[in-house]
């Protein structure tokens, strides 16, 4: 895999450009897009400044060969990140930060909040990654526009308002739940051009970025309440999770997963009776369900390419489940039918 740094990747990015004249517009003072294809991908970027401290950034990239990009985050000011991954994966290589494992992966379907400034980390994007992502970048002069009143934010985010130097955080906060993919869709087919689509886009970044911090703020209550798990075991559990998402099509056993994550197998359908209120598949089968239905109601993917993409080899257990948890077939739900559930 070849590694580039990030100046690096910018030149080529920007001579791909003047090369190619591929900047489609720039009209309105406040967006441009650009349409690019270089020998790792193609892509469509969009950029909007919908305020001074808030930015929206859309990347929807296709990659056609293994990417390695070495990325060093500024120290100071350094905006609070929430990402969202309609598709797609993205692994990154950070050692020796306490705040953040060594090496990670974001995955299709989750959301993620993170202020992590002064450091540098490798970004790894694979061949045959089709990656949809909405980025919000985020200032504290913008956000504190809101209150002066912190206390209903979730703990890191008082911080990062309140201190002149707030620690560095990393959360993978949940899923992308579907009032959060009905705003990422409004988002995307926005109806609206020049200063009506700025006013509309910023509307539903301020509606996202509600639905975000309050599915952190329940999961840091949650955490607080779980009082027969140590902090570490937690941990434990969500990388178990974690494991699950990203072989959804092909999950390990309940043995296998225990001993990927150095837990006891009762031990593991114990923390995710507790913290996810299923057990261990109960949450696979939830999970491949929700994406499906995303993957049916978003894309233009066949219902058979759906059903393997969640894992289920045989199309017509996929439909039978897929009924069952929602109240209509997978090819109702595709022609705009409602979920029932």
């Amino acid at each position: 895999m070849e590694t580039l740094t990030s100046e690096e990747y910018n030149n080529q990015f920007q001579e791909h450009l003047e090369k190619t004249e591929k900047e489609l517009y720039k009209c309105n003072g406040f967006d441009y897009a650009v349409k690019s294809k270089d020998r790792f991908s193609t892509g469509l970027f969009y950029y909007v400044e919908l305020r001074p401290g808030l930015w929206l950034n859309i990347i929807d990239e296709y990659f056609e060969r293994d990417l390695s990009k070495w990325n060093h985050h500024i120290e100071q000011p350094c905006p609070l990140a929430s990402h969202f991954h309609l598709s797609g994966t993205l692994r990154t290589i950070t050692p020796g930060i306490k705040e953040i494992p060594d090496d990670y992966i974001e995955y299709g379907g989750r959301n993620y909040l993170f202020y992590l400034p002064n450091l540098d980390e490798i970004e790894q994007c694979f061949a045959g990654e089709y990656c949809l992502e909405i980025i919000i970048n985020i200032y504290p002069e913008w956000l504190r526009n809101f209150s002066k009143n912190f206390e209903f934010l979730p703990t890191s985010l008082q911080s990062f308002l309140k201190d002149e130097y707030p620690p560095r955080f990393y959360h993978t906060v949940g899923e992308i739940t579907s009032a959060m993919f009905a705003v990422l869709r409004q988002m995307l087919d926005a109806p609206y051009q020049g200063m009506m689509k700025r006013m509309y886009l910023e509307s539903k970044v301020i509606e996202l970025l509600a639905l975000q911090f309050n599915q952190l703020l329940y999961k840091e209550q949650t955490i607080h309440l779980l009082v027969n798990l140590k902090p570490a075991d937690i941990e434990k559990i969500y990388h178990a999770r974690d494991i699950l998402i990203y072989r959804v099509d092909n999950p390990p056993s309940l043995l296998n997963l225990a001993e990927m994550v150095h837990l006891g197998e009762r031990k593991l359908q114990q923390g995710f009776k507790e913290i996810f209120g299923t057990t261990v598949f109960g949450y696979l089968h939830d999970y491949r369900m929700e994406q499906a239905k995303i993957m049916l109601s978003g894309t233009k993917m066949q219902v058979a390419e759906v059903s393997n993409a969640v894992g289920y080899a045989h199309l017509g257990y996929f439909a039978q489940a897929f009924k069952k948890k929602f109240g209509v077939t997978p090819k109702e739900c595709q022609l705009g039918k409602k979920p029932l559930k």
